[in-house]
């Protein structure tokens, strides 16, 4: 009997101690589960290609509606509208291999797995629109083969403003830009970017400092 009362007590403390370390292991799991989770919600992480697709989208639009209007100006006798209208065709067709070149490219990996850049479809009215939202957290994730060479924000007076792009990694270890801004106003972000094929280009997005 008094075997038994000592291998009941035994096997009690072992319960109970094997129980409160599953608790304080789950309690620093769920701590380290936390504390990522509030490191991903201060950096407002945005893709890169997919900005710079939609935004290349939005330019293409825009200026085939201006090449419309100097078309009309040429048919109307206005000669030198026919400069405008070849320099506006030239542009383009160099956003057009823009495109291109971001559908070939390796894409940004996400907590999903790879996210290569969506075109502009009427059912997916998010990557329709061009405009991103900008907080002194955001980071841009570029990936590998995009060289950013010169990043400039001006607001919706066409004012420069003081905005800093520093170099960073994303937590997939991928390239990535981190902004350093105050800026609290609507305007435009212009990204130029080195490409091998043919060289820069600069692309307009919209953007809103909050």
């Amino acid at each position: 009997m008094k075997k038994m009362t000592l291998l009941t007590l035994f096997l009690s403390a072992f319960i109970m101690l094997s129980c409160s370390n599953q608790e304080q292991t789950s309690q620093e799991e769920l701590t380290s589960i936390n504390a990522k989770a509030s490191v991903e919600q201060d950096n407002y992480e945005l893709n890169g290609p997919q900005i710079y697709y939609s935004s290349a989208e939005a330019e293409i639009k825009r200026l085939n509606l201006e090449k419309t209007k100097h078309v009309v100006a040429f048919e109307n006798g206005d000669k030198e509208a026919m400069a405008q209208i070849e320099k506006i065709q030239i542009e383009i067709e160099k956003l057009n291999r823009f495109l291109d070149f971001l559908m070939i490219i390796k894409p940004i990996v996400g907590p999903r797995g790879p996210i290569p850049p969506q075109p502009c479809l009427s059912d997916i009215e998010n990557n329709c629109n061009p405009k991103r939202k900008l907080t002194s957290k955001t980071i841009i994730v570029v990936g590998e083969e995009l060289i950013v060479s010169k990043v400039i924000v001006k607001n919706y007076k066409n004012e420069l403003v003081d905005t800093t792009f520093l170099p960073v990694e994303d937590s997939f270890s991928q390239s990535a830009l981190q902004l350093k801004s105050d800026f609290k106003d609507e305007g435009v972000m212009y990204t130029t970017l080195k490409i091998k094929v043919f060289g820069e280009i600069t692309i307009p997005t919209p953007v809103i400092g909050l």
